[in-house]
């Protein structure tokens, strides 16, 4: 290979070298995701796939609708060859107890893993010989799912692991695991190609389920090919690129983090926001001002950050934002930590928060802080928000996002809280009584502490719907700068019209969260989640029809959907490059509303 492949296939950890993803369900065609009832899912709190195993006789597999049309070199790859045990697959290793059969359908063989008790690991290793000289490979399997539910952590679901081996066993860089859809309760397509490290002798294949909360993963076939030596060398040509970008960026990330205590004792340059109208604008003259900006993440889940001034810093300067939103944890603010962390630095994470403020105020920017919670406000929002609000108060660089996305109560209970019961998971036990302050309960609390600060406050259905305030009445704004509202959607949402436009043409409307991936959210059907390359382009395309304030979802490698590939800062494709675009001012044509 060129350069004695210097890149040690870097870019295997990053975005896998070009990864390829493609997933077609069978019998169906793509459409606009969501709905006019749509309501955002929230990965953190969701129980799992909710499809059941198949009843009756199941749909027949159409034929192969992707895949590489080479010759595998994965032999037995459709489980129909069985000429030492007609109950199991030749070439493939046994099943040595695992709950994994051989079944048949309609004159085609499959392996059912099934899961026959939570947190339990079901799978196969296949070890596959590469050919000498091999550059890259193309992958292709068949599945169907049904009833997979997640486990403890979003790993623990299906999918399948992949493994190079150097001549002495050792692990070499891998490919990422594909996942198979937790919906797909039809055949359904996956394909993925890669580049072949310097030094790999084999290439493991593990499919299986990895310690669901339950499941079952039907494979009817696995296609492993030689890529074509071309395809190949253009994608270590492209690798190679991306190399000498990664070491640029690398140095960049150096020289940028080095100003940033410089940029730390610069004055302040932003001017104070007030609400007119369904408008932003500057307090001092009445200037329309509309919020455009990335969602800066990780001190919602990590109380020391991850890149979070230098990424704030790449998002103003490089990126063109005038706005940053900052999701916080109140246990965090605290000290009380989150999950298995019980404690941690509380001063440490205020001044994270307290830099984040100064890095955007010195450069004439906005933080929007939220306080990144789910379903009901409670009474710990007003807590934070007291002490929060003190601290940032009158500060004309942050706005307070009271409650990240509130989901499952009414809207007269949105706006005015009260005593709110709550299903129990153990259906024997009675509900739960939980008293909310509701929305204008947090509102006035941020209030009693003197801060004028615009407020934005989040609609129902973890944020998406704001519909409701045409009927229930805003929120009462007493003596404060104003309110603005929140929606926040993505590419299986539809009915934008009723859901947030509408509210748009009377009240300010900040879509607070907003994004679109090409790996597929497990949670939400693969067929409602729509292409990434068409859905990006109208959402910005439409925020900007409508002159909505926006903060796109998420400048992080690893939260999607991802604007960013990696730490480079380098934007994704299918999302990140549209956005940064939007924010450069190019303006995008809406080819029609979802």
């Amino acid at each position: 290979m060129k350069n004695t492949n210097k890149l040690s296939f870097l870019l295997l950890f990053l975005a896998l070298l070009v990864t390829c993803w493609k997933i077609h369900a069978q019998g169906s065609s793509d459409v606009a995701p969501g709905g006019a009832g749509a309501a955002a899912v929230n990965p953190a709190d969701y129980g799992g796939g909710n499809v059941s195993p198949p009843a009756g006789q199941p749909k027949a597999a159409s034929p192969l609708a992707t895949g590489p049309t080479g010759e595998s070199i994965l032999s037995n790859g459709d489980f129909a060859k069985a000429t030492k045990n007609p109950q199991w697959p030749d070439e493939w290793p046994d099943a040595n107890g695992e709950p994994v059969t051989r079944e048949s359908e309609d004159g085609k063989y499959f392996l059912r893993f099934a899961a026959q008790s939570e947190n339990q690991l079901v799978q196969l290793t296949r070890a596959v010989p590469l050919p000498q000289g091999v550059k890259g490979l193309e992958f292709y399997a068949r599945f169907r799912t049904a009833n997979v539910k997640f486990g403890k952590g979003f790993t623990n679901d299906a999918r399948l692991v992949f493994r190079f081996d150097d001549a002495n066993g050792q692990k070499l860089p891998s490919p990422g695991d594909v996942i198979f859809d937790s919906h797909a309760k039809d055949w359904t397509d996956v394909s993925r190609k890669f580049l072949v490290p310097e030094g790999a002798v084999s290439l493991k294949i593990i499919p299986g389920l990895n310690r669901p909360k339950s499941g079952v993963l039907d494979l009817q076939e696995i296609k492993l090919c030689v890529m074509p030596a071309t395809e190949a060398d253009a994608m270590i040509a492209e690798a190679d690129a991306k190399v000498r970008a990664h070491e640029l960026a690398v140095k960049r990330n150096e020289e940028m983090t080095g100003q940033i205590a410089g940029d730390l004792q610069l004055p302040p340059l932003t001017a104070e926001l007030k609400v007119s109208g369904n408008k932003l604008v500057k307090a001092a003259n009445g200037e329309t001002v509309i919020l455009q900006g990335v969602n800066v993440c990780s001190l919602e889940w990590s109380a020391k950050g991850e890149q979070v001034l230098l990424s704030i810093k790449v998002a103003i300067e490089e990126w063109k934002a005038n706005a940053i939103r900052l999701p916080v944890y109140d246990g965090f603010w605290f000290g009380r930590g989150k999950g298995n962390v019980t404690a941690n630095d509380a001063e440490a994470y205020r001044k994270i928060v307290d830099d984040a403020v100064k890095l955007a105020a010195a450069k004439g920017a906005y933080i929007i802080l939220d306080l990144h919670l789910f379903h009901i406000p409670e009474q710990n929002a007003v807590e934070f928000w007291q002490d929060a609000a003190a601290r940032y108060k009158n500060n004309p660089a942050v706005l307070f996002d009271m409650f990240n996305e509130p989901t499952g109560i009414s809207w007269e209970q949105w706006r005015n809280g009260g005593d709110i019961s709550v299903k129990q998971k153990d259906k024997k036990l009675p509900p739960l009584i939980v008293k909310s302050p509701g929305m204008q309960g947090i509102l006035d609390a941020i209030r009693t502490t003197g801060a004028k600060n615009v407020v934005v406050a989040g609609g129902v259905g973890y944020a998406y719907d704001l519909g409701g305030l045409l009927e229930v009445g805003v929120l009462d704004d007493k003596g404060g700068n104003g309110v603005v509202y929140a929606t926040h959607f993505y590419n299986w949402h539809g009915g934008w019209e009723s859901h947030f436009l509408k509210v748009a043409e009377k009240y300010p409307v900040l879509v607070g969260e907003f994004g679109a991936d090409v790996k597929k959210m497990s949670f939400i059907p693969a067929n409602k989640q729509e292409d990434p390359y068409t859905w990006s382009p109208d959402a910005l395309a439409m925020i900007q029809q409508y002159q909505l304030s926006w903060t796109a979802f998420c400048l992080h490698p690893k939260s999607t959907p991802r604007l960013i590939n990696s730490w480079d800062y380098d934007p994704t494709p299918f999302w990140g490059q549209f956005v940064k675009d939007a924010l450069a001012g190019k303006k995008f044509e809406l080819q029609k509303l979802r």
